[in-house]
């Protein structure tokens, strides 16, 4: 399971090397799995939950792909049939889910419409079936599942009326019995870790600390332009950075004394249309959009990528382009 495959993207960076050197490419494949797994020995591999920012050392070649709000039931499911195919092509070494993968909507605090049927068991049910065939179909070495907010909603439900409820510790495991990771149902032998804040709660304090160049997180300060969140979050911390939260997709890029900060806004992967998402109407500027990014020279090389509406043939579709190959789903 989860094991690296071939894929036919010519522009795999281990492709190319084995077309220059003569060296099979699944033993470039493998020493890159390799090399990530002994440089994290006894950091960020070893976890199954993390409380803090998580520092990972990554080497050059490295594929990374960061998945966005999905706010699963409520995902776009054609955006991610054409992400399943773009997976199997690119065949991430890395793949990390920046926060609000599942909706949580069964918890929310918001009013309901009245007749939207609402069952949080379905919910999470559904959350750990497309997460298993995303993380399957991508080949990934291992998955870092950075808590949103929305995945916080679980623990608040509880723990308000009664806080000393987040704190009972699960008999086994020793971790909070409402701990998100334990009721998606992954395990410690599961190649996946779980970043929290650290009062063991999602939201906004977990982070993920790439090559001690790009910081990852699900985002916290909220601005109305893409671009603008991460931006104020990079000026705070004087480090890239790269969130989620918004919905938004943007990315700038400036020289400052501590050298050249980017903040990058990776939007979302929802269906507006769907009824947990009533309040999509209030905003203009939601954009669907993933994150795809190399290692090259010690530093992260992440650019959003946007997915939008195309008529093929007269029909609508939701599609990308990366490496040349355009991903897109089937009709709508």
């Amino acid at each position: 399971m989860r094991k690296p495959t071939l894929a036919a993207n010519r522009e795999d960076a281990a492709v190319k090397i084995a077309e220059l050197t003569g060296v099979d490419v699944d033993l470039i494949r493998r020493r890159i799995a390799n090399d990530i797994k002994a440089r994290n020995a006894n950091k960020g591999l070893g976890f199954l939950s993390y409380a803090g920012i998580l520092p990972i050392d990554l080497p050059d070649g490295t594929r990374i792909v960061v998945i966005p709000d999905v706010h699963v039931p409520a995902h776009d499911k054609l955006t991610i049939w054409a992400i399943k195919a773009f997976l199997k092509d690119y065949q991430p070494h890395i793949l990390i889910f920046i926060g609000d993968v599942a909706d949580v909507f069964g918890l929310s605090r918001w009013a309901k419409p009245p007749r939207v049927a609402v069952n949080q068991q379905g919910e999470i049910d559904e959350t750990r079936r497309l997460m298993d065939a995303l993380i399957e179909i991508s080949g990934c070495i291992h998955v870092f599942y950075i808590m949103g907010n929305h995945e916080d909603r679980m623990m608040r439900y509880q723990s308000d009326p009664a806080p000393h409820v987040g704190g009972v510790l699960d008999f086994e495991t020793r971790e909070p019995i409402l701990a998100f990771h334990g009721l998606l149902g992954y395990g410690p032998n599961d190649p996946i870790t779980f970043i929290y804040d650290q009062a063991e709660r999602g939201g906004f304090g977990g982070a993920l600390l790439l090559n001690g160049d790009m910081n990852l997180h699900h985002g916290r300060i909220v601005r109305p332009k893409p671009a603008a969140s991460p931006r104020a979050d990079a000026d705070e911390t004087g480090r890239s950075t790269t969130t989620g939260h918004t919905h938004r997709v943007g990315m700038t890029v400036r020289q400052t004394t501590k050298g050249e900060i980017r903040a990058i806004e990776l939007g979302h992967l929802v269906d507006v249309t769907h009824p947990y998402m009533s309040y999509a109407n209030l905003t203009n500027n939601w954009h669907e959009a993933l994150g795809i990014g190399r290692v090259v020279g010690g530093r992260i090389h992440l650019q959003p990528v946007p997915i939008k509406q195309v008529l093929v043939d007269g029909r609508p579709k939701m599609a990308f382009t990366y490496g040349g190959k355009v991903y897109r789903s089937p009709n709508r």
